[in-house]
């Protein structure tokens, strides 16, 4: 289970994530905050910030190489698979294995990642930006 976080934010910031959420730009609040989080330490070299003392726990270092994996479900339809293709291709040298089938009119693909924890990230961030995708999970397994 993941830990719940609360925080506040202006009336402004409500309207535009309400706003975002309404319009299906993202499935839930939730969905929209892990996904701008992630888009932020993909620009942020986090390892500078554990250089003014703060500890992040269980925190790994983003140069740590890592096996993570992918389940996406999307659409079956050509131009997400060929913004889907895009990524892949980018990110191809740590892409050890791709399985894809077809279901219904869905487009199921699993990917087994081997890479740095910041490629990892950014390939992440890469499929989250697709607003066509149905459901993506992923998970570090090291």
């Amino acid at each position: 289970m993941c830990p719940i976080i609360s925080f506040s934010i202006n009336e402004n910031l409500k309207q535009f994530i309400n706003k975002l959420v309404s319009k299906n730009q993202y499935e839930n609040k939730s969905k929209l905050i892990r996904d701008a989080l992630l888009r932020l330490m993909s620009d942020i070299d986090v390892s500078n910030l554990e250089s003014y003392g703060e500890s992040y726990g269980e925190a790994i270092p983003t140069t740590k190489k890592i096996v993570g994996n992918m389940i996406i479900v999307a659409p079956h339809d050509p131009n997400i698979q060929r913004k889907l293709n895009k990524i892949e291709s980018r990110y191809n040298e740590q892409i050890m294995n791709k399985n894809q089938h077809f279901q219904g009119e869905n487009l199921i693909i699993f990917m087994i990642f081997e890479g740095t924890v910041q490629d990892f990230q950014k390939i992440v961030v890469d499929v989250n930006g697709i607003k066509e995708i149905k459901n993506f999970r992923y998970l570090i397994i090291n």
